[in-house]
């Protein structure tokens, strides 16, 4: 095969993936591990304003 047929051959498959990927529906954001990191994140502040005195 020529450099131009490989070339081809790459476009028709990034293409093809292209599609695909636009076909498939998106999947929904786990919010569960960002509420858990919040609510990690609120109660290591709050316990350092309670051992501060503050």
């Amino acid at each position: 095969m020529s450099m131009d047929n490989d070339t081809r051959l790459a476009m028709m498959n990034m293409r093809n993936d292209a599609r695909t990927a636009q076909a498939v529906p998106a999947r929904r954001r786990n919010f569960r591990r960002y509420r858990r990191i919040a609510g990690a994140t609120v109660t290591a502040f709050a316990l350092t304003l309670f051992t501060r005195g503050a």
